[in-house]
This record gives C-alpha cells, sequence and structure tokens, in this order.
C-alpha cells in the first residue's frame, strides 16, 4: 500500500471504524512513518473534538456535597489527617476571614440545551457513518479499476496475439460431456504464446477448474487453468514450450491447481 492509501484509512481509523485486519495494518505503518503518525494525531483531535460538541453538565448537589467533605476529612491512606504541630509564633493580630462554600443549586436544563445536546449526538454519529461509507465505497471503487486495468491489459496482451501474421487458428468442438460447448485457440509458433477463448463450458465445480493440453505426437503436455464465468465463457492465455510442435488440443476439467496428466474427462478436442 503507498501513503495515499494510509491517510485515507486514518479518518475511519480515528472514528474506530476500521476491522482488526485494517486497524492492524494501520498501526504497523504509522510505527515506522513519523508523518503519517502526525496526521493520524490530528484525525484524533478533531475525533476529540466532535465528541465533545454537547454541553458539560452541572454535577448536582448531592455530588458537590460529597466532594466538599472529602475535602474538609482531607484523609490520607485512608486516616484522618493528623493535627500540625503549631508554630512558635504569636497568632496574627486579625483572624482569617473564612469564606463558606455554599452548594450552588442544580440548574435544569431548557428545552434548547436538551435538543441542542441531541442535535450534536446525531450529526456526531451521522459524521462517524458517512466517513465510514465513503471510506468503504473509495475502496471498492479502486479495487474495480484494479480488476477493469488488468482485464484490458489481458484483452491487449490476446488480440496482440490473435492479430499476428504467423498465429495459427484452431477451433476445438465440445464434447459429450459438453455439445454445445466451442472454442478458439490462437497460436504464435514463434513466441509460443496462445490464446484460447471458449463459449458454452458448464460451470466448474467447486474445486474444479478446466485446463488447457497441448498434444504433440500423441502426448500430452500441460497448460494453465481457467474458470469460465456464469455464461460458460472463459478466456486464458498460455505460454506453450516453444521446442514442442503441438499438432492437437484438448481442454479436461481438474483439479483447480491443475495437474501434470489429464485425470478428468475431456470436454473440447
Amino acid at each position: 500500500m503507498n501513503h495515499e492509501e494510509y491517510k485515507e484509512m486514518m479518518a475511519a481509523g480515528a472514528l474506530s471504524a476500521l476491522d482488526h485486519a485494517e486497524r492492524s495494518v494501520l498501526l504497523d505503518h504509522l510505527a515506522t512513518c513519523a508523518d503519517c503518525w502526525g496526521e493520524m494525531e490530528r484525525w484524533r483531535d478533531v475525533a476529540a473534538t466532535l465528541a465533545l460538541a454537547a454541553p458539560p453538565l452541572a454535577p448536582s448537589a448531592a455530588v458537590r456535597s460529597s466532594i466538599l467533605q472529602s475535602i474538609r476529612d482531607d484523609t490520607v491512606g485512608g486516616r484522618p489527617r493528623l493535627e500540625p504541630v503549631r508554630p512558635h509564633v504569636e497568632p496574627p493580630a486579625k483572624s482569617a476571614i473564612v469564606i463558606p462554600l455554599t452548594p450552588r443549586p442544580r440548574q435544569p436544563w431548557t428545552s434548547s440545551q436538551i435538543w441542542g445536546a441531541i442535535a450534536a449526538a446525531v450529526i456526531f454519529v451521522a459524521l462517524i457513518l458517512g466517513l465510514a461509507v465513503m471510506w468503504q465505497q473509495n475502496r471498492n471503487a479502486k479495487e474495480e479499476l484494479a480488476r477493469l486495468t488488468r482485464e484490458n491489459q489481458e484483452a491487449r496482451a490476446a488480440l496482440a496475439v490473435i492479430s499476428s501474421t504467423q498465429a495459427r487458428v484452431t477451433h476445438l468442438a465440445g464434447t459429450i460431456e459438453a455439445p454445445g460447448a466451442q472454442a478458439v485457440l490462437a497460436l504464435d509458433p514463434q513466441t509460443g504464446r496462445s490464446v484460447l477463448i471458449a463459449h458454452g463450458l458448464p460451470i466448474a465445480p467447486a474445486g474444479k477448474a478446466y485446463q488447457l493440453w497441448f498434444i504433440a505426437g500423441g502426448q500430452p503436455v500441460p497448460g494453465k487453468v481457467f474458470k469460465p464465468d456464469q455464461a460458460g465463457n472463459g478466456i486464458l492465455q498460455d505460454q506453450m514450450p516453444r521446442t514442442l510442435d503441438a499438432s492437437a488440443f484438448a481442454v479436461t476439467l481438474e483439479p483447480e491447481s491443475g495437474v501434470t496428466a489429464p485425470t478428468g474427462k475431456m470436454f473440447l478436442q
């Protein structure tokens, strides 16, 4: 991840809107980046300011009286304080003026204060949800852009093989396992680059995928695996060994990790 992606996570992190994995990734980066740490502190200050947006509450008369009584007792370690030794000086001519502390009566909240506190709480919650939604949408948009970019690169590479003047095109027909399936394989014999475009294949079961085979002298050489979409369409780019002169091709259903020799049923040949 780059700095911009970490910075986009900071607002959600300050509002505790990250999941455990995302929070761990952000904390690991903050431990090694002083600039991002400083910016994260500023986000935390903003979150703390929003949390304190509601007006403060005055303590009740009972709480205030309890605090004042604790000050008068002035206990240390649970024991009353011992009277200090009087200094050997004459008392002052005037006695100190003692101002009694009178507990301030609790003022009831007005309706405007109550509605103001409710509005501040609603705004704070809405801000948290809005930032979390925006961060999630931004991350989804980046993932979709990366997927489209990858597919575009794959399409350009496939087009380069198909449009090559040296390309050799072979049609593959569906077997009894998939009579409606068909495929086209374009192979550049000079580079060994190949592109398989398949249609009408059944959806591969869980843990399974289709594997391409290059057949030379009756011996199959393994190619890559692929999975078609919900419509049964799939595209595969592969690299055939340059020393191999394949005369036929086939597609079988195999474990999704691929195998070195065919074990499953043949769907295209």
